[in-house]
């Protein structure tokens, strides 16, 4: 039953997306508006938000996924391999640094050069920006005007209630007796605990908004705090810059920045070490110089981690290519610059393959962290490495299969649209890389119960001949009992995504005659005409109709119904034989005429519908012949006699036809022994039944039809014919343990003999007695 409120899958969703971007170029593919990984995590967004909606229909696939957490982070995955994506493919930098436009280029001028010139440091600054998004602001705090309000209030109550010298201190701790920001530092005293809990928290907010890249809003916050002399200290991180003596980069129209930013960041680095003052003071220092340790003390989770170590290595960078680049006209430059040979002296340059091992190894809880599928994507496209990651994922698909299906699915059609991405943008991928995981793919959208326009789509995305295959895989695990228009409508949704239908027929056809005919037993038994099929039989019969949808493989199907005749006629399989024929559509017959293939073919396609007819018209005498009792009247008895005559005629010339035909004995135009010796067991079999089937027909016929015993005795001068060496076929089976074929069809010539004598005696006893 359809729901139209139910909102698509997201496997029809990623489609959609998918489907759009197929024509796009690359510099379309990774536009900075629309790219495609940006509608894939818009996608995700919208997912993520739908999952988290409490009134969102619940009548969703099962196998689609509603954990909101996973659907948010896939969403920032994407984000970020359309970023760096992006940066290597659409204009990769040189790393060569043009020189600067005058001498008095300002230090944020320079900035411009270098980033603009390193890829490194490009990188770096988009993996930043990246987890700044993903690290946003947690934990805010009121804007309280006053500094240290409530020790203030605390040291005047103390001195309106001196008495003498002593103040009254009621059991507190001692304050602190001046209010700059060191006074706690050198002690003695202290701050108030509203005032430290208070601090603590503005620490923590500046903190987290200096990760999430706002430092203007950390600097307005310090002075709506009433901490100007924090937002002046906080300023010297920013690069110096005098629009008068350089354009800006950017909308700045006044001096701003540090001019020794250099040695500021050294003093912030030591403030960074101090182990007396709070550990987000400490972090925020650390945060705009580099310093690692200080914001690893205060980070949790793997991101927070991450974004420790690609800020420290960033700032470390820059501050040496700025340095680097920076032409030395001033008493402060120079001064930087010795203070930055001192500085880098104790500085590490970490790989990023490296931070990734450290933030494996940091805690279990990091190394729990570093497993998750997500993060081992982020590390690939973070490291280049998208290749490798798809070779260990195609690895491993088999123990992917014992994950949840959500899971197992969400995963396989993140990683299977992350290999088309890369397709899509002539990332190289061999298609030893591309075919497993999209084969898995094509297996997801089969299970979730998707269209095959879906699965075509995604077979497509393969090499021809893969694809061809992959979507024939499809259509075979198709519901046998599906319509005729269902089928070939399914096999036409492979033409708009350039598959050849034809193609997928055979490779249909080809899989499913793999699978199942190995499991026909032989047998020497031939079995009755109407028995009921076996499931597998019945899948073989149904299988030819892909043949028979199109022109283009009528030719095909007349081949496979001949090799599936051939084969269920040699195991004694009448019953498949014949529905199998029964099956041919009528516009296949017609067109024989005009199909190109090899006359041998038709010929024997022609053969076995001529059995068959023969067969039909055996059978046809039978039911008369059973039904001689119905007839009651005299009238009903002469057109039961008129019926039984016209079709014992009918059934006996056919039978004659048969045999004299030739039956199955064609020359072939490409030698085949199989196909031969095929046709050799399957006239040995049954050639004695029709000559056998048509002897008793007629001798039992005879008892209306007086001439049908004449017919009936001069079979066995055809048998013996030497034209048609007939009685070649009756021979034993290798495995037969009755008596001799042509044994068994002599003694029933002979107990036809008899009934002739038993008649012709009963003739003359008539003939003497009506004398006498």
């Amino acid at each position: 039953m359809d729901h139209p409120d139910v909102p698509p899958s997201s496997f029809e969703a990623f489609a959609d997306a998918y489907r759009a971007a197929r024509s796009l170029d690359t510099d379309a593919q990774l536009s900075a508006e629309a790219g495609t990984a940006l509608v894939f995590a818009d996608v995700c967004a919208e997912r993520a938000r739908s999952a988290q909606d409490p009134t969102a229909s619940d009548l969703v696939h099962a196998l689609d996924d509603r954990d909101a957490e996973a659907w948010a982070t896939e969403a920032h995955t994407w984000k970020l391999i359309h970023a760096l994506f992006s940066e290597r493919l659409v204009e990769p930098r040189l790393g060569l640094v043009s020189p600067p436009a005058n001498q008095y280029e300002t230090p944020l001028a320079t900035v411009q050069r270098v980033l603009e010139a390193s890829p490194e440091l490009a990188e770096l600054k988009i993996i930043r920006e990246w987890l700044q998004e993903v690290l946003p602001v947690r934990h805010g705090v009121e804007v309280r005007k006053g500094y240290m309000p409530f020790t203030k209030n605390a040291l005047r109550a103390e001195k309106r209630t001196q008495v003498g010298q002593t103040p009254l201190r009621r059991g507190r701790e001692k304050l602190v007796q001046q209010l700059d920001p060191d006074a706690a530092l050198r002690g003695p005293g202290a701050w108030d605990v509203e005032d430290v809990h208070y601090e603590k928290a503005l620490l923590r907010h500046l903190f987290e908004y200096v990760r999430a890249g706002d430092l203007d809003l950390a600097l307005d916050l310090c002075v709506q705090t009433s901490q100007p002399w924090r937002s002046a200290s906080l300023r010297g991180a920013i690069f110096y810059h005098d629009p008068t003596l350089c354009p800006p980069s950017e909308h700045v129209t006044e001096p701003l920045g540090s001019r020794t930013r250099s040695i500021w960041r050294r003093i912030a680095k030591k403030a960074a070490s101090n182990v007396a003052l709070d550990p987000y003071e400490r972090a925020l220092y650390g945060a705009l110089s580099g310093d690692l340790a200080s914001v690893l003390a205060v980070s949790e989770s793997w991101e927070e981690r991450l974004w420790g170590y690609v800020n420290a290595r960033f700032e470390q960078l820059l501050e040496q290519h700025v340095n680097a680049a920076m032409p030395s006209h001033t008493l402060a430059d120079t001064l930087d610059s010795k203070c930055l040979a001192e500085d880098t002296t104790a500085e590490s340059s970490e790989s990023l393959d490296s931070i990734f091992e450290q933030l494996a190894q940091a805690t279990p809880t990091a190394s729990q962290d570093a497993l998750d599928p997500y993060h081992i994507v982020q590390r690939a496209v973070i490291t280049d490495s998208v290749p490798d990651l798809l070779a260990r994922v195609n690895a491993r698909l088999p123990e992917m299969e014992q994950l949840a299906p959500h899971v197992y699915a969400r995963l396989v059609r993140f990683f299977a649209h992350l290999t088309l991405f890369c397709h899509l943008v002539h990332v190289p991928l061999p298609v030893p890389l591309r075919t497993p995981i999209l084969n898995a793919y094509v297996g997801v959208l089969q299970r979730a119960g998707e269209s095959s326009e879906l699965v075509a789509l995604y077979a497509s995305s393969l090499e021809e001949d893969n694809a061809n295959h992959v979507y024939a895989d499809f259509l075979c695990a198709m519901d046998p009992d599906a319509s005729l228009e269902d089928r070939r409508r399914a096999l036409l949704q492979a033409q708009p995504h350039g598959l050849d239908p034809a193609v997928v027929a055979r490779a249909t056809m080809h899989m499913l005659s793999t699978e199942l005919l190995p499991s026909l037993q032989h047998s020497d038994k031939i079995q009755a005409w109407n028995a009921l099929l076996r499931p597998n039989e019945r899948r073989l019969i149904l299988a030819v109709d892909w043949l028979t949808f199109f022109e283009a493989t009528y030719a095909d199907a007349i081949h496979q119904i001949n090799t599936l005749a051939r084969v269920f006629m040699s195991t004694g399989r009448l019953h498949a034989a014949h529905s199998l024929l029964q099956r041919v559509p009528s516009d296949l017959l017609s067109a024989l005429p005009s199909i190109p293939m090899a006359s041998d073919e038709l010929m024997e396609l022609d053969h076995w519908r001529s059995y068959f007819d023969v067969l039909s018209k055996n059978v046809q005498v039978r039911g008369l012949w059973s039904d001689c009792a119905l007839a009651e009247s005299h009238a009903e008895q002469h057109a039961w006699t008129q019926a039984l005559v016209s079709a014992s005629e009918a059934a006996r010339l056919a039978n004659m036809e048969l045999l004299e035909l030739g039956w199955l004995q064609f020359p072939l135009v490409e030698p085949d022994t199989l196909r031969q010796t095929q046709l050799q067991e399957i006239r040995r079999k049954y050639i004695p039944e029709i000559v056998q089937s048509l002897h008793w027909m007629l001798v039992d016929t005879s008892q209306v039809i007086k001439e049908n015993l004449a017919h009936a005795l001069a079979l066995p001068n055809l048998v013996a014919d030497e034209r048609l060496r007939l009685y070649m076929e009756f021979t034993p089976t290798s495995h037969a343990t009755t008596l001799h074929p042509l044994r068994k069809y002599l003694d029933q010539v002979r107990e036809a003999s008899l009934i002739a004598l038993d008649r012709r005696q009963d003739v003359f006893g008539c003939e003497h007695t009506s004398t006498v």
